[in-house]
């Protein structure tokens, strides 16, 4: 059986061609049988224990590269607002609550979030070789990339988007943490400006929606439509800010090719405060909790764009009160700092 077996093997080598023989076929055949045999006789098949392995003294030829010795980064206003977020989901509070505030630690600047590169040579060199930076990006980029396209759509139609409950008072303006530095043009000017001006000094509703869906939901904190988008006089304590952050490009080439509709709907004093924003850098939207696009999210902002309240889908009843309870509240307090 074995001499059948080779020559079934051999017999297609020999007749590759005319000009080829049987006989550096069975040459190498046989060197390969013997270098087998000698490898099996100089490393003769050992017992089956287990035995510890000895520790490497020099260097390892192996190719898995080693594991990093020094602790990543981690975004501290990201992780102070998802922790406040999975408070809102402990099983200890009950109705799902906003107990903790959220936002960024440091307060905002103007040039925050431009898009504008202005380092020098140097420092785009130093960022280029640090390891902790080159680390935090690829978390980021993990995260990013391990999410799937369709989560937040499928999260929309599990529970619209309503992640918390607003809580039933503002956060104390020691405790509050600030609204992020948004970057764009308005309904008033095409020219590039920032939101931290405009909120600065001024109590303000801040509006951060996406999609017409986010749109709606951030409407149904209001008693109508029509008081969403109506203009707000300065004797009234505070003021409404619409900031659209457009998904795609495309989107937001169309939404400033049809601004003149917005501006037949949206009132004159409130050009200068209906802006069409950038998407914030990295994961510093969940500094907010702006964590679905399909959804939208209302907060109050005080003179120190400071985040005093916050609420995200459509609203209740009770959420409905809470805002307007809060916002009287804020009005009394900046015009008791006056």
């Amino acid at each position: 059986m074995a001499t059948a077996s080779g020559s079934s093997v051999l017999l297609p080598l020999t007749r590759l061609s005319p000009s080829y023989s049987s006989r550096p076929v069975c040459q190498c055949l046989a060197r390969l049988n013997w270098s087998r045999k000698y490898s099996l006789s100089q490393n003769p098949p050992q017992p089956d224990v287990q035995q510890s392995s000895p520790v490497p003294s020099g260097p390892s030829n192996s190719t898995q590269l080693p594991k990093p010795t020094r602790k990543p980064i981690n975004n501290p206003d990201v992780a102070a607002a998802l922790s406040a977020l999975a408070s809102a989901k402990d099983t200890n509070n009950t109705g799902n609550y906003l107990i903790r505030p959220i936002g960024m630690m440091s307060p905002p600047r103007p040039t925050d979030n431009t898009g504008i590169d202005k380092r020098t040579f140097a420092q785009k060199r130093a960022d280029f070789v640090d390891y902790d930076k080159h680390i935090e990006r690829r978390r980021e980029l993990v995260r990013e990339f391990s999410k799937s396209y369709f989560s937040e759509m499928h999260q929309y139609k599990r529970n619209m988007g309503k992640e918390w409950i607003a809580p039933k008072m503002f956060f104390r303006a020691d405790k509050a943490l600030y609204m992020p530095n948004f970057y764009g043009t308005t309904l008033a000017s095409r020219q590039a400006t920032d939101t931290t001006s405009v909120l600065k000094g001024h109590v303000s509703i801040v509006k951060i929606y996406s999609s017409i869906s986010g749109e709606r939901q951030v409407n149904s904190y209001f008693d109508s439509p029509e008081k969403a988008v109506a203009d707000v006089h300065n004797d009234e304590g505070y003021q409404i800010v619409d900031i659209t952050i457009p998904e795609s490009f495309v989107k937001a080439w169309i939404s400033r090719l049809f601004r003149y509709r917005t501006k037949k709907v949206v009132g004159k004093s409130r050009y200068d405060k209906f802006f069409y924003a950038q998407k914030l850098p990295g994961q510093l939207h969940l500094a907010i909790g702006a964590a679905n696009r399909y959804c939208g999210y209302v907060y109050l902002v005080d003179r120190d764009c400071k985040v005093r309240w916050a609420a995200g889908g459509y609203s209740t009843a009770e959420e409905k009160d809470s805002m307007q309870r809060c916002l009287r509240g804020l009005i009394a307090e900046n015009r008791a700092r006056k």
